[in-house]
């Protein structure tokens, strides 16, 4: 009996993240919780649950701590060619040097093809095939002065270029900048 309740339960959850979440390619915040999830996977530093208030989004067994930012659209500003932009103000005292700061930043793009009903979005965020990201030290970023917005051309100013996410483990193995 305790089984068919344990079941129940589970799909009660199941059918609560559906609604709750919908497509998790359409909200900002839905597509970063994803993303830090796909990063803390990859790199097998997953916490058994989110810390909402923790001052960085992962810890590796090691010690090094990760934030990570994610977008999925591209910025679009009049007369220039539309970029990837991704907030960083939530973090800029710790930019500013006013507080610790993440020992690496992930910023990471998703572009997930128009989906079917063999295929729907909601799936195909899930393939790592359809993410690529930057790795950027925290104080190679802090001393790039950037405080509010951190962009694609920002990135690759510091002499970074974008990778799949299945690489990053071995990125990170190596020295970032």
């Amino acid at each position: 009996m305790n089984r068919i309740t344990s079941l129940g339960k589970a799909l009660q959850v199941l059918s609560f993240y559906r609604w709750a979440f919908g497509d998790l390619t359409e909200q900002d915040s839905d597509v970063g919780m994803l993303a830090e999830y796909l990063v803390g996977d990859v790199l097998g530093c997953l916490p058994p649950a989110r810390a909402v208030n923790s001052p960085f989004d992962l810890t590796m067994k090691s010690g090094t701590t990760i934030e990570v930012k994610s977008v999925t659209h591209k910025y679009r500003q009049k007369g220039r060619t539309p970029c990837y932009r991704w907030d960083v103000s939530t973090q800029a005292e710790a930019l500013k040097g006013k507080r610790p700061i993440a020992d690496v930043w992930i910023f990471m793009m998703a572009s997930f093809p128009r989906g079917t009903s063999r295929t729907p979005r909601v799936f195909q965020a899930f393939d790592l095939g359809n993410w690529s990201a930057y790795a950027v030290s925290g104080e190679h970023l802090r001393t790039s002065g950037c405080t509010s917005y951190v962009s694609e051309s920002t990135l690759r100013r510091l002499g970074l270029e974008p990778f799949p996410l299945k690489k990053l483990k071995r990125i990170l193995d190596h020295e970032i900048r």
